[in-house]
């Protein structure tokens, strides 16, 4: 049944040939093994060490540093993402001009040290002080991981590739509790801060080796590797060589509708990705769980979610299509959070199911990355875009982290209402999109498309067909 399904989809869903040489396979094997896994470890890394205070917390760092006193704690959350927000373009532009073995394995270094003071703060403004260097350094992370790897694959590789690294943050959130409780158990939760930080600083050190420069600047590859990467891609998606950014050509990146529409789904998506890595161990810990067991039961919520992404890429892959994935991804959390909602009259059990609901909705982060990457083309155009969506898409992370009340404890409406909306919100904006370029699409088969300036068809040519 699965099978003819499949076939129907691939056969009902508008797909791009692709053709694959041995040569081209060898090839992308080498890129996997080559960008995957230390984009996995950075971005692993990334996830563990901003979220670990929410392991802290219910470790009794709140009680130490008086973090229970009003809104503080979501004060110390929130205060991350304004440096994290707004500094994520301007990294992107400045990772264009330099290696980014160079620059990506410093930030890495920087903000291991960074974690590491953490575990010696005796204040809470100490903390808040941290905390927003933190965001300076993680910035330039996951856009700048999203935008080198965008440059070796063609587009209906990327997603694959994407997912495999964005795993890491489901890795992250379901060890980096037990982690958490393991090194606290052992040296208090100041603990937590200090080991994880210096083995952040310690692997910043080594990954100046292995994490890979622009496709012409990789040492790593042949002149065959390189030229047959540029081919690729060429073939993938023609574009003309760019030449330097200008104010006008910024601009027209900026006011490109298809990053502020991705960045408006990727903001529903976020709302509930750091809803469930901030607050997943203290709404088990509201069920009724003591710590140990609220950090054992995290684990099968987001190894669920794993095995679910690892498909849900490949098939995305295989049907060369992301829109049906992002509105379908969205039905999950709606039934969740409308459990949650009235968590009174659910046994525990049931709403411990909300949770692997709820947690679906945040595999919609790499897909909707790849849909935007997919369709937008050039250098400078996936840089300011990935860095956009990114950035844009993590004012989530500041509604997130202020909506989960303490004082509305154990039902958390406003926080579980405010996720469900913006849920619904990214479904929309998913189905909106999809449907213009679909129009676009049907323009372009009619020829009417060939009849504007480029600058008005999105430099999309005779050749250029948007990803749905």
């Amino acid at each position: 049944m699965l099978g003819r399904a499949t076939s129907w989809l691939r056969r009902a869903l508008p797909m791009q040939g692709e053709f694959v040489t041995e040569a081209e396979e060898r090839l992308v094997r080498k890129l996997d093994f080559m960008i995957c896994p230390i984009f996995f470890l950075i971005n692993f890394a990334s996830i563990l060490d901003r979220s670990s205070i929410g392991n802290a917390k219910i470790q009794g760092m709140d009680e130490d540093l008086g973090l229970n006193i009003g809104n503080r704690y979501n004060i110390v959350l929130v205060i991350f993402f304004v440096p994290y927000i707004l500094l994520e373009v301007p990294s992107n532009l400045l990772v264009k001009h330099v290696r980014p073995s160079y620059y990506l394995s410093g930030l890495v270094f920087f903000w291991g040290i960074v974690v590491m003071c953490e575990g010696f703060v005796n204040d809470y403004q100490s903390l808040i002080g941290l905390r927003f260097l933190l965001g300076v350094l993680e910035a330039g992370i996951f856009p700048g991981i999203a935008y080198v790897t965008s440059m070796y694959y063609k587009r209906f590789e990327y997603q694959r590739r994407l997912t495999a690294i964005w795993t890491s943050v489901i890795l992250s959130n379901a060890i980096g509790g037990l982690l958490a409780y393991a090194i606290a158990h052992l040296d208090g939760h100041f603990g937590i801060f200090i080991i994880e930080g210096a083995v952040t600083a310690f692997f910043g050190t080594i990954a100046v080796f292995w994490i890979p420069d622009w496709p012409e600047q990789n040492k790593y590859l042949s002149l065959a590797d390189k030229e047959m990467i540029r081919q690729r891609l060429l073939a993938d998606q023609p574009v003309d060589e760019e030449e330097e950014i200008d104010v006008r050509k910024f601009g027209a990146i900026v006011f490109d509708w298809k990053v502020w529409v991705s960045s408006l789904i990727a903001f529903g998506g976020t709302v509930t990705a750091y809803s469930m890595s901030l607050f997943l161990p203290t709404i088990l810990n509201e069920v009724g769980w003591d710590a140990v067991q609220v950090q054992l039961h995290t684990i099968p919520v987001w190894a669920v979610s794993f095995v679910v992404a690892v498909m849900v890429a490949w098939i995305s892959d295989r049907l060369q299509h992301r829109s049906l994935f992002v509105v379908g991804l969205s039905i999950p959390p709606v039934v969740g959070y409308a459990i949650l909602l009235r968590q009174e009259l659910m046994p525990r059990k049931v709403q411990y199911a909300a949770t692997f609901l709820i947690v679906l909705g945040t595999i919609t982060t790499p897909i909707v990355f790849a849909w935007l990457l997919n369709n937008l083309r050039g250098h400078w155009h996936r840089a300011v875009g990935s860095a956009l969506i990114n950035s844009i898409g993590n004012f989530g992370g500041v509604v997130a982290s202020n909506v989960y009340l303490a004082r509305e404890k154990p039902r958390y409406s406003a926080g579980y209402g405010t996720a469900l909306a913006s849920i619904l919100l990214a479904s929309f904006g998913a189905v909106g999109m999809a449907a213009a370029m679909y129009r676009a699409n049907q323009a372009q088969d009619l020829a009417e498309r060939n009849s504007l300036p480029e600058t008005e068809s999105d430099r999309s040519g005779p050749a250029h067909r948007y990803t749905l």
